[in-house]
């Protein structure tokens, strides 16, 4: 009897043990994106009959094809969805828009299901017309924080901020230490450093600064006119190897300091900071062509751009997250900036469609830079 009663207790424990073994197994293949309704669980069912999703930018930038895939495996387990990656090396992002445009007008699909780039992209895709119209704030899983005089989302909704990165001095850490560290501007102008500090054919950073508000014209083109002069060269942003190999000991000033953020894990000797001026905060966006093959698969891969694990891949594969975020690591660079007293300037869209001027101050900068300051 005794015997009986135990056998039986060891079942009823066993069963216990199951049902709650398939309740937790239940919990965990259950969808994140379980509840959505709305714009969201419509577009849910149309990634779910598009199966595939193209992404098309630099290798460089965002991960490049492993960035994709391992975004794409974060939507299929947040939205339910078994989408296919395909992932093309393209232009610059730039080139990439006027790309998409020519494809537009053509009457061709786009290279791309999702547009990822800079603000000035996504300003000439706003004259183009080349982006769908998509109402952000229905799909994104969280409300981004608010800043005064900052609209994360492009004009006519036809992009959205997801990553952002601080524009500054990239040099070698082990060639510039301690005190020679520059923390203004004018610390490049040292004797010390002539012929060994770069900058980029496109004058990065002092394009924005020489507006008004910021640094002002009159005063950027003085100083850059003089930087001429000190530099050895000029280099493209994302061309850090120049820096590590000792090539130039500095890169004054920058596209943002995301890719050092990814050096530094590999040990190489570069590092990043701000100069007490001011900086600029450089934006990058997300948006879906008009002739996108998936649509729905790439504004949802926008919207995942917006999770913690999406801003994750974003940190491991290209050093940027979004700034607003309180848990994002870009804060901390912002706020470092804010708290030095240094002016901040946001290159979005609606920022460059403010601007008067700012093609031709950027050709005259970009001239002064190439010809040694004459």
């Amino acid at each position: 009897m005794n015997r009986l009663l135990g056998s039986n207790a060891r079942l009823a424990g066993a069963l216990a043990s199951a049902l709650a073994l398939l309740a937790i197994t239940a919990m965990t293949v259950q969808p994140l994106h379980a509840g959505a309704a709305g714009p969201l669980a419509e577009m849910i069912e149309g990634a779910k009959k598009e199966g595939i999703i193209r992404g098309q930018w630099s290798q460089n930038s965002f991960g490049g094809s492993a960035g994709l895939a391992e975004l794409v495996a974060g939507m299929n387990r947040k939205y339910g969805l078994n989408l296919k990656s395909q992932f093309t090396p393209g232009p610059d992002m730039q080139r990439l828009m006027l790309r998409l445009a020519q494809e537009a007008e053509a009457g061709h699909p786009a290279s791309t299901d999702v547009y990822l780039g800079n603000s000035q992209a996504i300003f000439d895709a706003m004259k183009a017309n080349v982006l769908k119209p998509i109402d952000w704030t229905a799909i994104l899983p969280r409300k981004i924080p608010s800043e005064p005089g900052f609209e994360p989302v492009a004009p006519g909704k036809v992009a959205v901020i997801f990553a952002s990165a601080v524009v500054g001095v990239l040099y070698n850490s082990d060639l510039v230490k301690g005190d020679d560290v520059p923390r203004s501007l004018d610390d490049v102008l040292k004797p010390k450093w002539k012929g060994k500090v770069a900058s980029t054919p496109y004058a990065a950073g002092f394009r924005e600064l020489a507006m008004p508000g910021l640094l002002g014209r009159e005063y950027v083109i003085d100083y850059v006119r003089k930087l001429s002069k000190q530099i050895g060269g000029l280099m493209r942003c994302g061309e850090a190897e120049r820096i590590t190999s000792g090539e130039f000991l500095m890169l004054v000033l920058t596209c943002g300091g995301n890719d050092v953020n990814v050096l530094q894990r590999t040990g190489a000797p570069v590092a990043h900071t701000v100069v007490k001026e001011g900086t600029v905060i450089h934006t990058r966006y997300a948006g879906v062509p008009k002739n996108s093959r998936s649509p729905n698969a790439g504004a949802l891969l926008a919207a995942y751009l917006h999770t913690p694990e999406g801003q994750a891949v974003l940190w491991k594969h290209d050093g940027m997250d979004l700034h607003l975020y309180p848990d994002s690591k870009m804060k901390k660079e912002v706020d470092q900036v804010r708290s030095s007293g240094g002016k901040i300037a946001y290159n979005t869209p609606q920022w460059l469609a403010s601007l008067k001027g700012y093609s031709e101050t950027q050709k005259e900068l970009e001239k002064i830079l190439r010809e040694g300051g004459k």
